[in-house]
């Protein structure tokens, strides 16, 4: 039966991450979720009875009492671990990749950090999905001594289910398992929850803009295929606290636009718990009956609706499982395995089990399906041990709950390494961009003390060679390099990937000698475009990699990662000269034009501006009030443009950067979402702007004047470009389209269609003659820029193409993409490289 309600969608897609059972409702019902809480879920929402840990006269307590002969869980030797965090400020399920607003990427159950606030581009996959927005880091507490928590939950839970349906007390009509002990929390200061589930939503694109929380100044919206999800499907919060606490301080967060009133981090995302079932016991006819075997214990029941002692004969009993029953509490995976736990074993009278024992079970396999789980668990058969009370538990020893992709990166050691071919040969032609061949699985791709690989360049002309820029009648026959073939994809041969992780930034050096790219692996790769030179790896970071630039002089190479480091690196030796440290997470990174300064937009809004010749920090710029995802200057390098994740953005004359208590230009407020990208007319006297409210601006840079309006696409704009004459724009949108216009008339000239998917990013040819856009189909396409007609369909990618890149003399254009793979490929003339 397909499930309708969103929190049990949410609950199903959720729960395999490894964080615990996930709140719908994540806000305090009545007061916050404690560790030792005793209480039952219904509805996304977690209802507690009273907590086990405070004695009967606490103010907690107080309200709704405490079972009768309650005894505190306060056992010796309690081990309770605090302070862990939960760093990523999105949690998806597997079935959903992401890409924020600047192209960080992930999918599954961890999706790399992104930003509060922040626009969210995603793919699902199948026909459902979930996720979870917090403000990261998030706290967490956990109970570790499992032992005492079974004792305790064995010695008193006949006594909880009697409270729990007392009509003097709760009136409820709880079964045993439905009650829970709480042992694990993860809390935060907001959020925002999802859940969809339907064919309509199958490789889908989707995306998610607005704010959340309780101050948030711009509502959130969540769509998927130009589809808003229903608001039934979707919440956030904490509410806004009606008044400020009297002397309460004021601070303001990433993604909000003005001043808010600092929130508790109690907002309870994730649960850890217990459970217990005991065994049903059931003669096999009708009717129980006295034996002189003795007496079995029945759970209440409609034959027994207390908990006395009604008998079975000779003790014959049969296990009765109720997966796939109809449950007023929701999805949960752990009765499941309290049914294996009390189905395999015999002896085992009760079993109890917690959420814990599943991540353990299957931490080195994927998290089965809700229809599937009991089989595997009979297939794989995890150990069951039944203690001296006929208590059945799961016998594994306890490693991290959260290991299922929460870790950082493996290490090095532990992954799937690839070498380079012996003969060093790889092909730069348009028929076969940059790629590696698999020969040895045991030899590492990455030799740290021999880095380059030397090699001969050789001009060449294959037969029945491809040149988008020939004109020629290309063989019937034959699809160009590259073109895709009618319900067939071609085959590029064997690869090897380049990064562990999806790319998540790509630049060239100002000469366009050298290409550079970072992940979230933590790696940056700098790469020959000719191949002369072997590409080298940099390792530093302990974060994904956002931003990346060269100095003027190509000598220096500058990272910004999450890690909260700048990392500057000798180009030519690939070591690291120095470390900057501010002591934030950097998502834009650019050198000025005129090589003097170095400039870094960070998470907490701020621009950081070094001298570039001692490194010294010359002053911090606070006018944005989110996350900087792009610095871009015009081309006579007299402003700068500074945005990211909030409506409005600046333009700053570079020459009075280093004038104290420098002012912007100009500040230029209208759109109604965020600002997705940015590009300056030629001349520098304009500059257009993407955002996810569906529109495209022309402004005048001086003044911040709207020149043009653009309203060409139906779903969120990703990417723009000016042509290099100036005289037209190019916007590609989640709507699967690029769209060329005229600058300063805004009427449409073409319509670019071909894509299956977003573009998520669109560029001109620095001759203007080409257009490239880059895809969620895994496709990067170039376009004729005369015409609009597609001449080349490049589709060696395997998964979301997230950027391209012309390098600056337009022979040679980059793309990068989820797959870990960076193509470099000419877009006129051809070269070989041969050892």
């Amino acid at each position: 039966m397909t499930t309708s309600f969103p929190w049990d969608i949410y609950a199903k897609e959720l729960l395999p991450a490894g964080y615990g059972h996930p709140l719908w409702m994540p806000e305090p019902n009545e007061r916050e979720i404690e560790l030792g809480d005793v209480g039952w879920l219904s509805e996304g929402a977690f209802h507690a009875l009273f907590n086990s840990m405070k004695s009967d006269d606490d103010p907690v307590n107080l309200d709704q009492g405490v079972p009768s002969n309650f005894t505190t869980f306060n056992p010796q030797n309690l081990f309770v671990i605090r302070g862990e965090k939960l760093v990523q400020n999105i949690v998806c399920s597997q079935s959903i990749q992401t890409t924020d607003a600047q192209g960080s990427v992930g999918a599954g159950a961890i999706a790399p950090p992104v930003s509060v606030g922040a626009g969210i581009k995603f793919q699902s996959n199948t026909d459902s999905g979930a996720f979870v927005l917090l403000d990261a880091p998030a706290e967490n507490k956990d109970i570790k001594s499992k032992r005492h928590i079974i004792n305790y939950m064995r010695d008193n839970l006949e006594s909880w289910l009697e409270f729990a349906n007392s009509t003097n007390s709760w009136g409820l009509d709880l079964k045993e398992q439905d009650i829970i002990f709480v042992c694990g929390t993860t809390k935060t200061r907001r959020w925002a929850v999802a859940s969809f589930q339907g064919s309509t939503y199958r490789k889908k694109q989707g995306y998610v803009s607005g704010e959340f929380g309780p101050f948030a100044n711009a509502g959130l919206s969540i769509s998927i295929s130009d589809q808003i999800l229903p608001s039934s499907h979707y919440r956030h919060g904490p509410r806004p606290p009606r008044t400020v606490p009297p002397g309460g301080p004021s601070l303001t967060y990433p993604g909000y636009s003005q001043p808010s009133p600092p929130h508790p981090p109690n907002q309870t995302i994730f649960v850890h718990y217990y459970k217990m079932k005991r065994r049903a016991f059931w003669w096999p006819y009708k009717e129980p009956m006295q034996a002189a075997g003795g007496p079995h214990q029945l759970p209440p029941g409609p034959d027994n609706p207390g908990m006395g002692p009604p008998m079975i004969e000779n003790g014959q009993y049969e296990f009765v499982s109720e997966q796939g029953h109809d449950n007023s509490q929701g999805y949960d995976p752990v009765n499941t395995l309290l049914d294996y736990i009390l189905s395999q074993s015999v002896e085992a009278e009760v079993a109890i089990a917690s959420d814990l024992d599943l991540y353990d079970i299957f931490n080195d396999h994927d998290f089965p399906d809700a229809n599937d789980l009991l089989s595997t668990l009979e297939e794989m058969r995890p150990t069951i041990e039944v203690d001296e009370r006929g208590v059945g538990t799961i016998s594994i020893d306890y490693r991290a709950a959260r290991k299922r992709r929460n870790d950082s990166l493996p290490v090095e050691a532990d992954q799937p390494h690839k070498r380079i071919r012996e003969t060093g040969d790889f092909d730069l032609s348009s028929s076969s961009p940059m790629q590696y061949s698999q020969q040895d699985e045991d030899t590492p791709m990455w030799d740290n003390n021999a880095l380059e690989l030397p090699a001969a360049v050789t001009a060449f002309d294959p037969p029945g060679s491809y040149d988008p820029g020939d004109n020629g009648d290309a063989d019937a026959d034959m699809n160009p390099p590259g073109e895709k073939a009618a319900g067939k994809r071609p085959d590029f041969g064997p690869q090897a990937s380049v990064h562990e992780g999806s790319v998540t930034a790509l630049t060239y050096s100002a000469d366009g000698s050298l290409v550079a790219s970072a992940s979230e692996d933590t790696y940056v790769i700098i790469w020959d475009v000719k191949g002369i030179n072997g590409p080298k790896r940099l390792e530093g970071h302990q974060d994904t990699v956002y931003a990346l630039t060269f100095s003027r002089d190509n000598r220096v190479l500058a990272s910004g990662s999450l890690d909260e480091h700048i990392i500057l690196w000798d180009v030519a030796r690939g070591e690291q000269l120095q470390d900057l440290r501010p002591e934030t997470a950097i998502h834009s990174l650019a050198y000025t034009p005129d090589g003097s300064k170095l400039i870094a937009g960070a998470s907490d809004g701020k621009l950081y501006v070094w001298n570039s010749e001692t490194y010294e920090l010359e002053k911090t710029l606070e006018k944005n009030m989110a996350v900087v995802t792009f610095i871009v200057f015009s081309q006579d390098g007299r402003r700068m443009a500074t945005g990211g994740t909030e409506s409005v953005f600046y333009i700053w004359e570079t020459a009075q950067l280093g004038v104290p208590n420098v002012q912007p230009l100009s500040v230029l407020d209208g759109h109604h979402g965020m600002v997705c990208a940015a590009a300056f007319s030629p001349d520098g006297d304009r500059i257009v702007t993407a955002s996810d409210d569906g529109s495209s601006r022309i402004w005048k840079a001086e003044t911040g004047e709207a020149l043009v309006i653009l309203h060409e696409h139906t779903g969120p704009v990703w990417s723009v470009a000016f042509s290099p004459d100036g005289k037209r724009v190019a916007s590609g949108s989640s709507d699967s389209t690029v769209k060329v216009c005229d600058s300063f008339s805004g009427e449409r000239l073409l319509s670019l269609d071909g894509h299956d998917s977003m573009i998520n990013a669109v560029e001109f040819s620095p001759d203007g003659q080409w257009i490239a856009s880059a895809a969620s189909d895994n496709t990067l396409r170039l376009w004729n820029a005369n015409d609009g007609v597609c001449t080349t369909t490049f589709n060696e990618h395997n998964d979301n193409v997230t950027s391209a890149m012309f390098s600056p003399d337009g022979t040679v254009l980059a793309s990068g993409s989820h797959d870990g793979m960076v193509r470099i490929r000419p877009v006129s003339g051809r070269y070989h490289i041969e050892a």
